[in-house]
């Protein structure tokens, strides 16, 4: 094996060692980056969250939670739960709850820029069906909870008026922009499936 060729099978068993930089997201100028949902303070991380059916007994039901990093303290972040959400439909288009949380967050001691969201318990039968011929507690029906986030959301999309067929916007989703400054979101979603119960997936 000549030099070239060594040097050359040396630099690519170090490249492939080394974790290659990813590229960030970009954002226009003027636009606030949103607060930032950390995965290691998700309830519930997995993709998909199975729900015993039929339960006769106590309903199930998960607290959902999430810890946020805002680098800016001096701003409030606002977070919304929404269940199936559907923007043109005024059942499944308001927050089931929201909260404004202020900053800085004091659950952090040493570390300001974090914050707690409030716990949502999230009861899968209280929530109809999205899918018609089905209810609430058959096998296989399927809800998306979803948790979004943001500095500051555009108050005049904030209209339940606005949760009509044919909506060109995103009521109580939308951020804010105005005066060159854009505002964004970030969402983390669960998604929560009826399974028949068993000992895997037992009744509470």
């Amino acid at each position: 094996m000549n030099r070239a060729l060594a040097g050359g099978s040396a630099a690519l068993l170090l490249l492939a060692a080394c974790p290659l930089p990813q590229p960030l997201p970009e954002y226009p100028a003027g636009t606030v980056t949103p607060p930032r949902i950390l995965m290691d303070g998700i309830a519930f991380p997995d993709t998909t969250n199975l729900v015993p059916s039929q339960c006769t007994g106590s309903p199930p039901d998960y607290p959902l939670t999430a810890q946020l990093v805002d680098p800016n303290t001096s701003e409030s972040i606002t977070a919304r739960w929404f269940v199936d959400y559907d923007r043109q439909n005024s059942a499944r288009c308001t927050p089931v709850t929201q909260e404004v949380i202020p900053g800085p967050g004091d659950e952090q001691p040493g570390d300001p820029t974090r914050r707690s969201v409030h716990t949502y318990q999230f009861r899968p039968y209280d929530f109809p069906a999205v899918i018609t011929g089905t209810d609430s507690l058959s096998p296989g029906t399927v809800h998306v909870v979803e948790l979004v986030v943001s500095n500051n959301f555009d108050p005049t999309n904030d209209d339940s008026s606005l949760c009509t067929p044919g909506t060109a916007v995103f009521p109580f989703r939308t951020p804010a922009s105005s005066g060159g400054v854009n505002f964004e979101t970030q969402t983390y979603r669960w998604v929560f499936v009826n399974v028949a119960s068993s000992t895997a997936v037992p009744c509470p």
